[in-house]
């Protein structure tokens, strides 16, 4: 596992997008993907968040790359 640290500039409910910074371009940062809806005692997440994402070593070699969350805090 690795993590990147940024903040959320696209949300859905089972995918965002994180970049380095909030004025990112649509292909800066990484898309990750996470299986189950979010539960209801975590902390909601909204774009303009600062993340801390822990995710596989493995991405897409799309742009932006694509990877699975396994741990999202919001910092």
């Amino acid at each position: 596992m690795v993590t990147f640290t940024g903040y959320i500039v696209e949300l859905e409910p089972t995918r965002m997008r994180v970049a380095p910074n909030l004025d990112a371009n649509p292909f800066d940062g990484i898309v990750f993907h996470w299986e189950e809806p979010l539960r209801e005692d975590e902390t909601p997440l909204a774009v303009g968040q600062q993340v801390r994402v822990e995710h596989d070593e493995k991405m897409t070699r799309s742009l932006p790359p694509q990877a699975t969350a396994h741990r999202i805090d919001v910092l």
